[in-house]
């Protein structure tokens, strides 16, 4: 019986250096693929908990927006870290760069461009900061989400509907405490779902375990977005604004053939064809095949295709300058066909003939 105990002992012993040594792994591969990719060890920039949101940044100041005294227009950003920017200057943003472009050639209708973009939000979490917005600040003109890539990813990695960043974490704090009986040891369970073991789990579905196009989960990701956008362009209209959703290009989700000296030139990590690729390209044509008629939907999902140089960072997500100036330019000419058209409600430039190139027509950079 010694002899059993002392054996068991040992296991446990090594079943235990075991978990500690694949976390201690699982953090060395998070750390390292986020400097990898990201030039830096941590994932994002520091957050606080904001009850309404999540979590929050905070608006990003915009370059080039006029006095607000002589503002006429308010247009409200929000979108993920490509919206906010993954640069170091706030001058360098898809609204600083718009805010350029508009206020230059809009002399006499001036307009202020507010960057609502936060890193790691979908659509989830900025209709949450939008419903925030709205009850502590006066309604903008227009409402832009800029969406896409972190809808696909968080769906890929967490195979949810609700799926938004740091599911897992919350959901493990909050729920699981009553779902088993290890959630009666509430600090360790928090720290199994929230560990780097688990997030690796999480990468692993979303680049190598491919999803069915036919999946009962994938259709109830698209019925949700389509109910959740659907609710925000009514929520803009209750407070006499207009809203649009700009589907975003991912060099992942490009269904267009880009010229091979450009792709030969794109640093693209792990670019090689995978479940990474299949697994955008599969939700993204699924979004866009359910909202595609809708009245706010704005697809510019290959929108830079015919590049004559790269124009992505490494994650094939974020841009470099030269295509958030791109994206800016694409915004410019989208937001002014609404504006001329009479679409954006209390708009100065309301009832102008709109462009005779027609509202869902792709631009090419």
């Amino acid at each position: 019986m010694k002899r059993i105990f002392q054996l068991a002992f040992i296991a446990l012993k090594w079943l235990i250096a075991g978990l500690i040594m694949l976390e201690i792994a699982s953090f060395l591969a998070i750390s390292l693929s986020n400097y990898w990719i990201y030039g830096q060890f941590r994932d994002g920039d520091p957050v606080h908990y904001d009850a309404y949101a999540l979590y929050l940044e905070g608006v990003r100041p915009t370059a080039n927006n006029p006095d607000p005294g002589k503002s006429r227009m308010t247009v409200w950003l929000f979108g993920g870290s490509a919206m906010r920017g993954a640069c170091d200057d706030d001058d360098r943003t898809i609204p600083s760069y718009l805010a350029g472009l508009w206020n230059r050639e809009e002399l006499s209708r001036p307009a202020t461009m507010v960057n609502c973009g936060q890193d790691g939000f979908n659509s989830l979490m900025e209709t949450k900061y939008l419903q925030k917005r709205l009850i502590n600040n006066p309604p903008p003109n227009l409402i832009i989400f800029y969406d896409g890539a972190n809808d696909c990813a968080y769906f890929a990695q967490h195979r949810t509907p609700d799926a938004h960043q740091g599911y897992e974490r919350l959901r493990g704090m909050i729920e699981d405490y009553h779902r088993s009986f290890f959630g009666l040891l509430k600090p360790l369970n928090a720290a199994l779902w929230s560990s780097f073991t688990h997030e690796i789990y999480d990468k692993m579905r979303q680049g190598v375990i491919r999803i069915d196009p036919k999946s009962k989960v994938l259709q109830q990701f698209v019925d949700s977005c389509e109910r959740r956008y659907d609710y925000v362009d009514k929520e803009a209209a209750g407070f006499g604004a207009r809203f649009l959703l700009v589907w975003q290009p991912c060099w992942w989700a490009e269904t267009e053939p880009v010229t091979a000296a450009v792709r030969a030139k794109e640093d693209i990590i792990m670019s090689k064809k995978s479940a990474l690729r299949d697994n955008f390209l599969v939700t993204y044509n699924a979004l866009v095949e359910r909202l595609k008629d809708k009245p706010y939907f704005i697809n510019l999902q290959n929108s830079v295709t015919s590049r004559t140089k790269p124009l992505y960072q490494p994650d094939g997500i974020h841009m470099l300058d030269a295509g958030r100036e791109i994206m800016a330019q694409h915004f410019n000419r989208v937001v002014k066909e609404w504006f001329l058209a009479g679409n954006i409600p209390n708009s100065p430039l309301a009832g102008m003939a709109p462009d005779p190139s027609g509202r869902k027509a792709q631009g090419k950079d």
